[in-house]
Order: structure tokens, then sequence, then C-alpha cells
């Protein structure tokens, strides 16, 4: 992760950071409010997602599963979090909420009216970030910095009267963005942390769906038990009484 993190350009790193950290998902992290970090505390609110609908057009919701969750954020996160605010000021973002439909009735007006947000991450031009135009232009040729995924080849793009051309890179389901939320749930249970609290801090529907998508993160698992079982029959059992 170091790796990629040193490739991603500089006001980006911090979604590396962000995402193993706290766990978050993709859509999470360009959600992530500067108002959802309480540095006093040592918590993360996790209150929102930005989406983008198949038309292109972003907006505001609640994270996957309709749940918010509140994360704990480690004192060294947070001083990387602040030099980040520091070096790259939080942008003002309003979007509408739920769905980015224009309302037909009062109840979709208020369901749907737009909040603003400001937000952690932004692009160049303080703009809300694009995840699929940051997966194809910062995030793949990242990976490919690193070595993690290989290049397959080039395609030219117009745009403002000009031509760019793109490196293009292997497409890796296990190489997404999503990779950092399996390393924030891997470490979090090789810590010994119960899965009832990643479970919480993932925002999962039950500790069975942990269970079910991260046992096999937890290389050391039964380690504990198994020495607390040794040291159990390390003492001769007593002998019998006549």
């Amino acid at each position: 992760m170091d790796a990629v993190r040193a490739t991603l350009q500089d006001r980006y790193r911090i979604a590396v950071d962000l995402g193993v950290g706290l766990g978050l998902r993709q859509g999470e992290a360009f959600g992530l409010g500067e108002d959802d970090l309480d540095f006093d505390a040592g918590v993360a609110h996790i209150r929102r997602q930005l989406r983008w609908d198949s038309r292109g057009r972003p907006y505001f919701c609640l994270p996957k599963g309709g749940r918010t969750r509140d994360v704990r954020l480690s004192p060294n996160l947070a001083r990387r979090v602040q030099d980040h605010l520091n070096r790259f000021p939080s942008v003002a973002c309003t979007l509408p909420w739920r769905n980015p439909e224009p309302p037909t009735t009062q109840l979709e007006a208020r369901q749907r009216k737009p909040i603003s947000v400001r937000l952690v991450l932004s692009t160049s031009q303080d703009n809300r970030v694009n995840y699929s135009k940051w997966n194809e232009l910062s995030w793949r040729p990242a990976l490919g910095a690193a070595g993690v995924v290989k290049k397959v080849g080039e395609e030219a793009e117009a745009y403002g009267g000009r031509s760019r051309r793109y490196r293009l890179y292997e497409l890796s389901r296990e190489d997404m963005f999503h990779v950092l939320r399996h390393t924030y749930a891997s470490t979090q249970l090789e810590a010994g942390e119960s899965i009832m609290s990643v479970s919480a801090w993932l925002g999962h529907a039950s500790p069975q769906t942990t269970l079910t998508h991260y046992a096999h993160f937890m290389p050391g698992a039964g380690k504990r038990g198994l020495a607390a079982m040794d040291e159990w029959f390390d003492q001769d059992p007593p002998s019998n009484c006549p």
C-alpha cells in the first residue's frame, strides 16, 4: 500500500489512509466531510457516500445498507488528515440527497433536498471526485507504477481541442479501492479485535457477514486459543487418590 500511495498525486494520498485506517468504501471516502471528523474524541462519523447515477449525475446518500456508523480515528491518522486539510482545504459541495432526479412531489422534494458538505477529498479544480475518472487516471496508474498491475496498451482521448494519450492497465477487482477495506478488516481481526466490533466499524448488516468475508484474512486465527489450551495441559493432572 505504501508504494501505491507514494505514486498517487499528493492530494489523493489521503484516500489510501482513509481506506486503510477507517475501512471506508470508495464512495464513503469521497463523500467524507471535514465536519464528520471529531479529532478531540478520536472518532470519524460515516454519514454518507458520494454516488453517480447512470447518467453521470452526482448525489449524496446514506452508506451501503442505509446505516451510518462511527469508526475510531487513530491519533496518527488524525494527524495525517489534519496535515492534508492544511495543504488542501476542504471544498464545499452541494448535491441532491438520495436521488439526482428532479422531484415530482412535495415528499420527493423533502427527501431529495440538497445538502452541503465540505469534502475532505477534492480535485485540483476544487470539485468533487468522479470515482470512474479517479480509478482510470489516478488509481490504476498508481497500481501500475507500483508494479501491482500491468500496462496493456494506450488510448487517445480528445479534450478541449487537444488529444491526450492514456495508458491502459489490466482490470483486477482484487486490486481496486476495496482492497484497502480488506486491509483494515484483516488488520483489526489479526490484532484481536472482536468480530462484533469490526462488523460495526465496517457497517456490515451482521457479524456473520464480517466472518464470511474476512475469516480467511486471519492467518493467526486460533493461535491465542491454542496457546491458552496448551498452557492448560502444561501441568500434570492430579494423581488419583487410593
